[in-house]
């Protein structure tokens, strides 16, 4: 029980996500459950769990996987994503926090938040490292623990931490992820915005689908966060290149217009629960651009897997899957000139162009890296598209170049 707690709190920093909504007035739901929370005037507040959260300035609500009704997810049974907020700088992502909720399976929080923030280490040992074991810190009246490390991706490194405290018999509090130290820092200290109510429990609360007003039950001190006690066993954890072969049917994405005109590409990397028929349970991303995160999770979803067999049984795996956007996107700088001015074209695999040509008429140039040539603009070129031939076939600017008298 010790390893699958430790595995499934690790993988809490998956609960990031994409499409981003900025949540104005309220939102409010009917059933007092420990899954339904509210926001009103950038307040989030959950009445079972006792605490309210204010928003940061300059954060947005991501609805990928909590949506605009608030109401909470279930991550793996053992904990609820309770709420999930972006910071962006320009089209890229800066910041993300995740407000958790989890059972208490570790004897204390420093257990809990040291043992999480290991086993997403553990998780991809070559990538990861630990930056601080869990420390003391304080918020909103109470103690707090907080452990730091850090992962490396493609597109450099994240910076990472868990920070929770025990209210109520649970344990509440954020797992974050940044692009610097410094960052992190500064999206940890949005808990200085956090109140906590009385530390009772709230009797009128349930779980969905566990314990209800109707079932005849009493419901419990400290309902469980699992979804039900009927649910099927945990999934296998399975390596990436292990599910990679497993695939049957993949279902490209849509490069989104938005990146390709900001030549905006990079890997999107998602945690996947996919079921005994080989279809795709659970989808969340871990890292990636957010304007990417959207597609690649929308044509995933669709991909078809080939049952896993564990124990002569097929059986429901947790994986990571990972999709990779490259752009053949084509700049000019500057983007006008006149006949002879010097441009510069940028793009992907530029190695072995073969020609360029201004909206069709033929140019001299000279390939300086695999990203970038140097060209004139020829006599008799026209305002148009700028055409950049090779093995890989023709791409065109996405920008109009304008030629200038």
């Amino acid at each position: 029980m010790t390893r699958v707690w430790i595995h499934l709190a690790a993988m809490a920093i998956l609960s990031q996500v994409v499409a981003l909504a900025q949540q104005g007035g309220s939102v409010f739901t009917d059933t007092l459950a420990f899954e339904n929370g509210s926001i009103a005037n950038n307040v989030y507040s959950n009445e079972c769990l006792g605490f309210s959260f204010v928003i940061p300035s300059g954060w947005q609500l991501s609805t990928q996987v909590v949506g605009t009704d608030v109401k909470a997810t279930h991550n793996s049974r053992l904990s609820l994503i309770l709420l999930t907020i972006d910071q962006q700088q320009g089209e890229s992502f800066n910041s993300r926090v995740s407000l958790n909720a989890y059972d208490p399976y570790a004897p204390t929080v420093r257990q809990f938040v040291s043992s999480a923030a290991h086993g997403a280490v553990s998780v991809d040992p070559k990538n990861g490292e630990m930056v601080k074991d869990a420390y003391a810190v304080d918020y909103g009246g109470r103690h707090f623990f907080r452990a730091d490390y850090k992962r490396t991706t493609s597109e450099g490194t994240l910076y990472m931490a868990f920070v929770f405290t025990k209210f109520r018999e649970y344990y509440i509090g954020e797992v974050v992820m940044s692009k610097s130290p410094e960052g992190l820092d500064l999206a940890v200290s949005s808990l200085q915005q956090i109140s906590f109510g009385d530390d009772e429990p709230n009797l009128r609360c349930v779980m969905s689908g566990a314990d209800s007003p109707d079932s005849g039950t009493a419901p419990s001190l400290r309902p469980s966060l699992s979804r039900s006690p009927n649910l099927d066993p945990l999934p296998v954890p399975v390596s990436q290149g292990v599910s990679s072969g497993l695939v049957t049917r993949k279902v490209t994405p849509q490069y989104p217009e938005i990146a390709l005109n900001g030549r905006v590409q990079g890997q999107v990397v998602m945690r996947a629960v996919i079921d005994k028929n080989g279809d795709i349970e659970e989808l969340a991303p871990i890292s990636g651009s957010p304007i990417l995160a959207a597609a690649a999770l929308e044509a995933v979803k669709q991909w078809k897997y080939r049952p896993y067999v564990f124990n002569g049984q097929p059986v429901r795996i947790e994986t990571q899957i990972t999709v990779v956007f490259e752009c053949a996107c084509i700049q000019t700088w500057p983007a006008s000139g006149k006949v002879g001015a010097s441009v510069t074209i940028l793009g992907n695999h530029l190695s072995g162009t073969t020609s360029i040509a201004f909206n069709g008429t033929p140019a001299t140039f000279t390939v300086i890296s695999s990203t970038q040539i140097k060209t004139t603009v020829p006599s008799g070129a026209t305002s148009g598209p700028v055409q950049v031939s090779g093995p890989g076939g023709t791409f065109s600017s996405n920008i109009v170049f304008r030629l200038r008298p």
